[in-house]
């Protein structure tokens, strides 16, 4: 009986080698932890810069139609923009900025479960995105007119929050938003491009006297902005410690306004507004190495 039951605990190599494996289990994909990057890509912007003149000049009654008006007004009509009996039309110039944008980023994740995952992320960019617009009025035998404008985004600077959903442990659909701040610089100007002069200032609360051929106003300006971003993407785990992305961020850094001055040999105390829409569309690829 003894050798019955010793003969039955031992098995033979082949009997042995029939039974089954128990498989070892694939780890899961932790996101949690910090990580810092780089990124690349392409950033636009489809904006406009909105010409008023100064038409409530005067600085003790807080009204009147000055000069700049005159210009402004011209440069409506001739665009089509306004008809001959519009009352202080703003002119308007449409404009598409565009170029290379490209910087690195740090971060945080928590992975919450097995399926979300949330953080927070800065980033610091270069850009290199801008575009300008000039108009010339038809040349209908009097005095003609051109405008000029130009803008673009030197760098800007995000800090966001970031939520996601694992579409499986290694594959992270997320979105962001969050604080966004940026260096601009736009530029504008109206010229005289005909041989005719203009003078302006007989019954208006300011004076502009520009001759031919001549940069009558003029402005510039540079500055930091501060605003709001927004926008999603997927970011994929290569490697242990290596992730991939790719992103897509809407900017908005509010408006950017130009005061145009008159410029020599022109002489005057009237002015030109021009305001620019400063909002961004960015869409990146980036790697992130984790520490």
């Amino acid at each position: 009986m003894a050798a019955v039951v010793a003969s039955g605990m031992m098995l033979s190599p082949a009997a042995a080698a029939d039974l089954p494996v128990k498989a070892k289990p694939v780890p899961v994909y932790d996101w949690t932890g910090w990580y810092g990057g780089v990124n690349a890509g392409y950033g636009w912007q489809d904006e406009s810069a909105a010409y008023t003149g100064d038409s409530l000049a005067d600085p003790v009654t807080g009204v009147g139609r000055g000069a700049g008006t005159v210009f402004t007004d011209n440069l409506a009509i001739g665009s089509l923009q306004a008809g001959p009996e519009a009352t202080n039309p703003t002119y308007r110039q449409s404009l598409r900025a565009s170029g290379f944008t490209g910087g690195g980023q740090i971060g945080y994740n928590w992975q919450i479960e097995r399926k979300w995952v949330a953080g927070f992320e800065a980033d610091l960019q270069y850009a290199n995105i801008k575009g300008d617009a000039l108009f010339k009025a038809p040349d209908e035998g009097g005095v003609t007119l051109s405008a000029a404008s130009s803008h673009q985004l030197d760098w800007y600077g995000t800090l966001r929050g970031r939520i996601g959903y694992l579409l499986n442990d290694r594959l992270l659909a997320f979105g962001t938003g969050g604080l966004a701040y940026g260096g601009t610089k736009a530029q504008a100007a109206i010229s005289i491009i005909g041989p005719m002069g203009w003078n302006v200032g007989a019954g208006f609360v300011t004076s502009i006297i520009c001759p031919g051929f001549t940069t009558c106003l003029a402005g510039s300006s540079s500055q930091t902005s501060v605003g709001w971003t927004a926008g999603g993407g997927l970011e994929y785990a290569v490697l242990p410690n290596v992730t991939i992305k790719a992103e897509y961020l809407h900017i908005d850094l509010g408006d950017q306004n130009v005061k145009l001055t008159v410029q020599s040999p022109a002489t005057g105390n009237g002015f030109v507004n021009v305001k620019f829409s400063n909002a961004y569309d960015i869409v990146r690829m980036g790697m992130n190495l984790r520490f």
